[in-house]
């Protein structure tokens, strides 16, 4: 009796990390196919809101949505808080942990002076790493549009869910495309 019941408890478990694998695959080629619509110009991108975030040294490439009103959104993209206009702040959040939509697991490894690209319609933006911390998840500071050209990478610390890791990023110029 014991033995049937851990087999259906296991069979339960894996059928919930089979669903969740399944939904990463989908959500991250869902993704890569917006991020490919953006650089061959295709018409289906939204090219008046959405932002592409490319860091290379942690191997991201991701379409960034406005965030909604209850940042439901969060769980299949990543997002920006209000704004994204290169000169002003701009706060994109993310995921970070284990499970689909984590974009921002990595974004604990990036160092002073690495690069982040950001486009947006026929112009990119080029960032540099200045600043790594933590702040509680009760700190809105971080929300005050007060640093121009700044860009703010925000997730959960791994292991602590009540800390934000923030990654400030200072805007070093900014190109015209010619697509």
């Amino acid at each position: 009796m014991r033995k049937n019941v851990f087999k259906i408890i296991f069979i339960i478990v894996l059928m919930f990390l089979i669903k969740d694998l399944v939904i990463g695959i989908l959500i991250t080629y869902e993704n890569k196919k917006e991020v490919e619509s953006y650089y061959n110009n295709d018409t289906s991108f939204n090219y008046k809101s959405n932002l592409v975030l490319n860091i290379p040294s942690i191997n991201l490439d991701l379409v960034v949505k406005k965030a909604n009103g209850d940042f439901s959104n969060l769980d299949k993209n990543l997002v920006y808080y209000k704004r994204n206009y290169f000169h002003d702040k701009i706060i994109i959040f993310g995921h970070s942990g284990l499970g689909y939509g984590a974009f921002f697991n990595r974004l604990d490894e990036l160092n002073k002076n690495d690069k982040a690209y950001l486009y947006k319609d026929k112009n990119k933006a080029i960032y540099e790493v200045t600043d790594t911390y933590y702040v509680s998840y009760k700190d809105v500071y971080i929300l005050n549009n007060d640093e121009k050209g700044t860009l703010l990478l925000v997730t959960c610390k791994k292991n602590d869910k009540s800390l934000r890791l923030v990654v400030k990023l200072s805007l070093k110029s900014i190109k015209t495309l010619t697509k």
